[in-house]
């Protein structure tokens, strides 16, 4: 075999860290297998083996929401401040039902409100397809009673375009049956109605210079079984595939897609689903959210569950599927005592190594415009991020939650979330994959439980890649626990890499204080390569981020494990790294089939 010096790299990845990591252990893997170098010592690569695109910032979303959000600031410099209406204190009150001087449709009740104006809604399945374009309370007789049901979009709250938003409190209602297969934003940012499809359950489109749209409350409600897909495509206006341009489609906010404030209270988003998943086509090039799409203003979440939506893309023009729960593009996003739970991004591809592709974030997506995001008390559980390609490399990151803004974790639990990348086709084919409770640019995490995530990558060609079976980060660890995540990586014709079964440091170093690193595992199986840092890998990557320092204070690295099977460099069974390490009042201990290399 050759020995690989430049491998194709995924060029939509938000750190330069993985590129480098993956360039740098697929050539290290398959110069093993030739002999070319030695195993020992950490993976370094010459920068001039490097491919020029590794070196870049890599993208975190897809390009054509990179393009609408250039285009969102532009339109936002250029217009002037749009406003909300608030919602006045009192009005008068309406109702909706078989009662006496009841109107028969909730839209006739919205038509004949004013703002400040209360509408009840009685038992029964009423119309969907409203519009509320004015500051309203909407307040059904409970989420079990009271279903609104079926309409393109259910509920618009709000008029796209307007210089004027309303301020709306629904509550007691389930919001179900809606079939989006276009939006707003098609025809004003493509020329062409059905090619980005947003919305399903709730719709709160864009005020006139994109500064925002209403404000919303949805309280003691469910937002269950809505649906997403685009209906046409148009060519890509940077990427090329095979065949000419690579058609575009997005399909985005399965349960809800806000463009304002929203906030909900004691609510439910499931069982939503967006692109492929969503059954009604397989146009998606792009596939964001099954549950829940903010593209500005503030969301919060107190006490609400965002459970068993989908995101998925899929051949011939899948290429993005991000975000199965909850994707956050901008303003700022708060969560207290609420759940991400069973929520799946998938993308099954057929394209070649010359495309860009990205599974990211099987459960939430913070992306690199929220001002702020703070997650406390939350469990973020059991969703899974998978990629496979036909025809060129699996690229799958983050099974948990993916953040590429510094994040604030307090007393979470991060459980029970895959990541899985596959590459099935011979030859040069490669796969890559980490973090399967999530990657976490930085921030301070306390009182927080990351347990039982894994990733799990394969490939029938050269290399198979992994690092971090539950954790990405840099900062301050307090009070953490890091315990039975994993890491397996194969490759049965080429080289592996498996580095950091618990935890990978990335930029500017990590303390660990009172926390525990125990019974992770780092396994890689192949022709050759390396199985490094069973519990933490901290080593620095030429071109790639530096590592370290690792402060340990009143914190133990116990029990965790690196393997791997004939052929394979396994060191660091406890830590693997080639940085300073700090240890006080700290115990290194019980790992297999070493301590810690580096230290």
């Amino acid at each position: 075999m050759t020995a690989i010096t430049a491998v194709p790299i995924p060029r939509i990845h938000r750190a330069v860290r993985n590129a480098a990591v993956i360039v740098a252990v697929a050539a290290l893997a398959c110069s093993v297998l030739t002999g070319t170098v030695a195993a020992a010592g950490p993976p370094r690569l010459s920068a001039g083996s490097m491919p020029a695109h590794a070196m870049l910032h890599h993208r975190a979303v897809s390009p054509m929401l990179v393009a609408f959000a250039r285009r969102i600031a532009a339109v936002r410099s250029a217009s002037g401040s749009a406003h909300v209406r608030a919602l006045p204190a009192s009005g008068a009150s309406l109702c909706v039902g078989n009662g006496a001087g009841c109107l028969q449709t909730i839209q006739a009740a919205l038509d004949a409100a004013h703002d400040g104006d209360t509408i009840h809604v009685g038992p029964g399945t009423f119309a969907g397809g409203l519009t509320i374009a004015k500051s309203v309370r909407l307040v059904g007789s409970g989420a079990r009673s009271t279903l609104i049901r079926g309409g393109e979009t259910v509920v618009t709250i709000g008029t796209f375009g307007a210089t004027v938003e309303p301020t709306v409190l629904i509550s007691g209602v389930t919001i179900t049956g809606g079939i989006s297969r276009s939006s707003p934003l098609s025809a004003a940012w493509t020329g062409e109605e059905g090619v980005i499809a947003l919305g399903g359950g709730v719709e709160i489109p864009s005020n006139a210079d994109f500064s925002g749209g209403a404000t919303v409350t949805i309280a003691d409600s469910v937002i269950r079984g809505n649906r997403v897909a685009p209906a046409r495509t148009v060519p890509s206006g940077g990427a090329a595939c095979p065949d000419g341009p690579c058609p575009f489609a997005l399909a985005g906010g399965g349960g809800i897609d806000n463009w304002g404030t929203l906030t909900l209270a004691n609510t439910t988003v499931a069982d939503n689903k967006v692109g492929t998943a969503s059954g009604l086509s397989a146009l998606a090039s792009d596939a964001d959210a099954g549950g829940i799409m903010s593209w500005q203003g503030s969301l919060i979440l107190e006490d609400s569950t965002v459970s068993g939506n989908q995101a998925g893309a899929t051949a011939p023009n899948g290429r993005f599927a991000e975000a199965g729960g909850i994707f956050a593009l901008g303003g700022s996003l708060t969560m207290t005592h609420s759940a991400v739970i069973d929520n799946r991004a998938s993308l099954e591809a057929s394209l070649p190594d010359s495309v860009d592709l990205a599974a990211i974030g099987g459960g939430m997506h913070i992306g690199g415009g929220v001002s702020t995001a703070a997650i406390s008390g939350t469990t973020i559980s059991r969703n899974t991020l998978s990629m496979t390609n036909t025809v060129g490399y699996g690229n799958a990151f983050s099974g948990g939650i993916h953040s590429d803004i510094e994040t604030e974790l307090h007393g979470d639990v991060i459980a029970d979330n895959h990541v899985i990348s596959t590459s099935l086709v011979d030859s040069a084919s490669v796969a890559f994959g980490d973090s399967g409770a999530g990657e976490l640019l930085s921030g301070t995490m306390t009182d927080t439980r990351f347990s039982g995530n894994s990733v799990t990558v394969r490939s029938s060609g050269v290399f198979a890649g992994a690092i971090a079976g539950a954790v990405v980060f840099r900062g301050t660890l307090r009070n953490v626990v890091i315990t039975d995540n994993h890491i397996v990586v194969s490759a049965p014709i080429g080289g592996v890499f498996a580095a950091g079964g618990g935890l990978v440091e990335d930029w500017g170093g990590v303390s660990l204080i009172d926390s525990s690193v125990s019974r992770n595992s780092a396994e890689a199986s192949g022709l050759g390569g390396r199985a490094l840092g069973g519990g933490i890998f901290d080593a620095a990557i030429e071109n790639g981020p530096p590592g370290g320092p690792l402060s340990l204070t009143g914190s133990r690295v116990e029990r965790n494990v690196a393997s791997g099977g004939p052929g394979i460099d396994v060191q660091g069974g406890g830590i693997f790294t080639d940085n300073v390490v700090t240890l006080k009042d700290s115990a290194i201990a019980k790992n297999a089939p070493d301590q810690c290399v580096g230290c």
